[in-house]
C-alpha cells in the first residue's frame, strides 16, 4: 500500500519551527492528567513558531479514520443544539472550539496498511488523541459541512440526511457535542487525502508562537476473553472515548511514530522537527517491549484481565519500574540515554501486582507446563513473551452459566465446564468460553497447534453441547488424554502386593474414570490397579487430586463407616473450608460412600459432582446457612443447611468431599 501515514506537521510548517525551542518528553507512567485528554506514554512536544502572524500550523493526524471532537470542559463557548447553530463566522465565535481531536481507524484497508508499514511494531495502533487542538472557522464551515463525506445524522425524532437543508446545522451541532464522527478518507494519491486536501484543525498557538502538543496513541478493540463492561468497572464514570479508559490499550506515541517513520509522510531526513522528535537512541529515550499473552502461543491478545494488573520490572543495576499492563498486553520499559548509555541492560520481570496470577516465559510446550510466580529474565533484542494465567479455580467460574438442560448429567456438566476452563487456562486464554457458539479461527488454531484438528473440533462452537447426551463426556476424556498422556503407576489396592493389571491407563483415562465413578473400571481386576484407594469414590475431587491438579483434598471424611460425629465434622468443614471453583462430590448415603471406596459398587442411591460457587448468607449465629453450587441445572443451586445436614434438592446428603484446583 502506498505511504499514507503522516507526521503531525507538514514539511512546510516544520520549517517554521525554531529548532532551539523544541523539547520532547513522555507523560510519565502513573500520571493522571488534568485538563485536555491525554494519557501516560503520550508524546509531549513544545516548540515555537517563528512567524506566528502567519497563523497556527494545521494538525495532521497519523492515520485516516473517524474524527471525534472532545470539547474541553470549562473553556469558552457553547455546544449548541441544531436549531441554535448559526452557520456563519459570527456563529463560530460562540462555539466551544478548544479541546481534543480523536481519530480512530475504521477501514480494513487502513488497518492492513499500518500492519504493512509497521511490521516491527509489537502492537498495531488504531486510535489517537491530539490535544490541545483548535477548531478553525475554515474547518467547521468548509471542511466539515462540504469537504468531507456526508453521512446521515440521527436526531431525537428523525434521521437527517445530507440532502436536507438543515443538515449543516445538525452536522456542526453533533460534531461539537462528540456525536457525529465524519471520516477522513484516503484519496487516489497522497495529495488527494482528505487530511491535506481540506483545511484541518490547528494546534493551539500563543501570541508569541509557543505551542504545546500532546499525542496519545493506543490500540482499542472488543476484548477476546470477556465483555467490555468488565473494563468499564475498572474506570467508573470514564467514557470509553477517554484515552485513560482501559479499553484503550496505550503505547508510547514516540515509539509508534519512530517505528513507522520509514513510511511517514513529512518525516524525511530533511524534515527538521521530525529529526528532533524522533531522534534515535542514544540521542533520545528508547523502549524495550514485553509481550504479555493469555494464550500459549504468541498471537495478538486483547484481554479484560490485563488492565487490573501491573508488571514490576527490574533493570540492572539500579532501576525498577512498575508499569501498567494494557489490554493489548505489550508493556514498554523506557530507558533514557543517561541510563547506561549504549548498554543492553539485564532486565527481569520480578512480579505481577494485582489480582492473583501466575506467569511463565513463552516456550514451545507452554500449554503442558504449570506456571509460577518466580522472576523471569527478559530479552532486550526482542519482545519476550510472558504467558499470564489467572488461577484455574477462577477460570472454572468464568464460563457463563448455561441454560438448564437438567437430567442425569452432573458429571458430564461439571467435566465439560472444567475441561473448557482448563483449555482456556493453559491454551486459549479465555477465548473458548467467551466465544461460545462461534469459535474463531485463532482459537481453533491454538488448540490445533497443541493437539490436532480432530481434537480441536471436539470443543469448537460450544461443543460438546450442554444438552448433548452424557455419553459425549467421552469426547472430553480425549482432551484430558492429550493433557496427561503418560502411563499412571500401578497400585497395590488390596494389600496383596500385586501390581498386575491387564490394561495400563494414561493419566487422562484415570482422571475420567474417577470423575465419572465408573464402577466397572474401578473395581475390575484388569484395571483397578490403575487407581489409588485414596482417590476412588471421591468423584471429581479424587480425579483432580490424582493427576496433581489439586494439592490435596479440602474436605474428605474417612470411609470406614463414619459415625455421626464424623458426619457432623464433615458438614462443619463444608460450611467453612471450600473456596469458589473447587469441585465437589457428595453421596446421599454414607454406606454408598463406603461401598464405592471399597470398590463394591454400584451405589444403592446416588452421588453427585457439582462445583462450589459460594456460601449462602449467614444465619443468626454468623455461620453460612448453606452452600451454592453449579450443577446440571445451569443456574446457582442452593444447598441449605437444615437439621444438621446439607440438603441438595429435597434430600439430606451424608457425605461431602471437596478439592480445589492448584494450577
Amino acid at each position: 500500500m502506498r505511504d499514507f501515514l503522516r507526521f503531525f506537521l507538514s514539511a512546510a510548517d516544520q520549517a517554521r519551527v525554531d529548532p532551539a525551542s523544541v523539547t520532547v518528553g513522555d507523560v510519565p507512567p502513573g500520571v493522571v492528567p488534568d485538563g485536555y485528554l491525554y494519557a501516560p506514554q503520550a508524546l509531549q512536544i513544545n516548540f515555537r513558531i517563528k512567524d506566528p502572524a502567519a497563523g497556527a500550523p494545521r494538525l495532521l493526524p497519523l492515520f485516516p479514520g473517524a474524527v471525534r471532537w472532545l470539547a474541553e470542559p470549562g473553556t469558552p463557548g457553547d455546544l449548541p443544539e441544531p436549531a441554535a447553530v448559526d452557520v456563519t463566522p459570527a456563529g463560530v465565535a460562540t462555539w466551544r472550539t478548544l479541546g481534543t481531536l480523536q481519530v480512530k481507524v475504521t477501514q480494513a484497508a487502513v488497518e492492513a496498511g499500518i500492519r504493512e508499514h509497521g511490521p516491527g511494531l509489537e502492537v498495531q495502533p488504531n486510535i489517537a488523541w491530539y490535544a490541545p487542538v483548535q477548531l478553525s472557522e475554515q474547518f467547521l464551515l468548509t471542511t466539515l459541512v462540504g469537504g468531507l463525506a456526508k453521512a446521515n445524522i440521527k436526531s431525537a425524532s428523525a434521521v437527517i440526511r445530507p440532502a436536507n437543508a438543515e443538515w449543516p446545522k445538525h452536522a456542526i451541532s453533533r460534531f461539537l457535542q462528540g456525536v457525529y464522527t465524519p471520516e477522513l478518507r484516503l484519496g487516489a494519491t497522497a495529495a488527494a487525502d482528505d487530511v491535506v486536501a481540506h483545511a484541518m484543525p490547528t494546534v493551539v498557538m500563543a501570541a508569541d508562537g509557543a505551542v504545546t502538543l500532546t499525542i496519545s496513541i493506543a490500540r482499542t478493540q472488543p476484548p477476546q476473553d470477556g465483555d467490555a463492561a468488565q473494563l468499564d468497572v475498572l474506570a467508573p464514570g470514564l467514557d470509553r472515548q477517554h484515552p485513560l479508559h482501559p479499553i484503550n490499550g496505550r503505547m508510547p506515541a514516540r515509539h509508534a511514530y519512530r517505528m513507522l517513520r520509514p513510511h511517514l509522510l513529512g518525516a524525511a531526513a530533511a524534515d527538521p522537527l521530525a529529526d528532533l522528535v524522533l531522534a534515535p537512541w542514544p540521542q533520545a529515550r528508547r523502549y524495550f517491549a514485553i509481550k504479555f499473552t493469555r494464550t500459549w502461543q504468541d498471537v495478538p491478545n486483547f484481554s479484560v484481565l490485563f488492565p487490573s494488573r501491573s508488571a514490576v520490572i527490574l533493570v540492572e543495576p539500579a532501576f525498577s519500574h512498575t508499569l501498567e499492563i494494557p489490554a493489548h498486553g505489550v508493556v514498554y520499559v523506557p530507558q533514557n540515554p543517561a541510563e547506561d548509555v549504549g548498554a543492553e541492560p539485564p532486565m527481569q520481570l520480578f512480579t505481577v501486582n494485582g489480582p492473583p496470577s501466575t506467569w511463565m516465559a513463552g516456550r514451545p510446550d507452554a500449554w503442558r507446563v504449570r506456571s509460577a510466580t518466580t522472576p523471569i529474565p527478559l530479552a532486550t533484542a526482542f519482545a519476550t513473551q510472558v504467558i499470564l494465567r489467572r488461577p484455574l479455580r477462577e477460570e472454572i467460574l468464568a464460563d457463563p452459566v448455561f441454560p438448564a438442560p437438567g437430567g442425569m448429567r452432573c458429571t458430564y456438566m461439571s467435566l465439560r465446564r472444567a475441561t473448557r476452563a482448563f483449555v482456556d487456562h493453559r491454551l486459549t486464554g479465555g477465548r473458548l468460553t467467551h466465544e461460545r457458539a462461534s469459535t474463531s479461527s485463532v482459537t481453533t488454531g491454538l488448540m490445533t497447534a497443541a493437539w490436532d484438528a480432530a481434537h480441536a473440533a471436539l470443543l469448537t462452537n460450544n461443543r460438546p453441547l450442554p444438552e448433548a447426551s452424557p455419553g459425549k463426556a467421552r469426547d472430553l476424556e480425549k482432551i484430558w488424554r492429550k493433557v496427561f498422556p503418560d502411563t499412571v503407576p500401578a497400585w497395590d489396592v488390596d494389600g496383596t502386593g500385586s501390581l498386575d493389571r491387564a490394561v495400563e491407563f494414561d493419566g487422562g483415562q484415570m482422571m475420567y474414570a474417577l470423575w465419572q465413578t465408573i464402577e466397572s473400571v474401578l473395581a475390575a481386576n484388569g484395571t483397578k490397579r490403575n487407581f489409588s484407594n485414596d482417590h476412588v469414590g471421591c468423584g471429581a475431587s479424587g480425579a483432580i487430586v490424582a493427576v496433581g491438579l489439586a494439592a490435596d483434598y479440602l474436605v474428605k471424611p474417612p470411609h470406614d463407616n463414619p459415625d455421626p460425629a464424623v458426619l457432623d465434622a464433615n458438614v462443619a468443614d463444608m460450611l467453612s473450608v471450600p473456596t469458589p471453583g473447587c469441585v465437589l462430590q457428595f453421596w446421599k448415603r454414607r454406606d454408598d460412600y463406603q461401598r464405592e471406596r471399597e470398590r463394591n459398587g454400584p451405589p444403592v442411591d446416588y452421588g453427585h459432582s457439582p462445583i462450589f460457587r459460594t456460601f449462602m448468607p449467614p444465619g443468626p449465629g454468623g455461620a453460612p446457612t448453606g452452600i451454592i453450587v453449579v450443577d446440571q441445572f445451569g443456574g446457582n443451586s442452593q444447598c441449605p443447611f437444615v437439621g444438621g445436614r446439607i440438603k441438595w434438592g429435597a434430600h439430606e446428603q451424608e457425605i461431602w468431599i471437596a478439592a480445589q484446583w492448584d494450577d
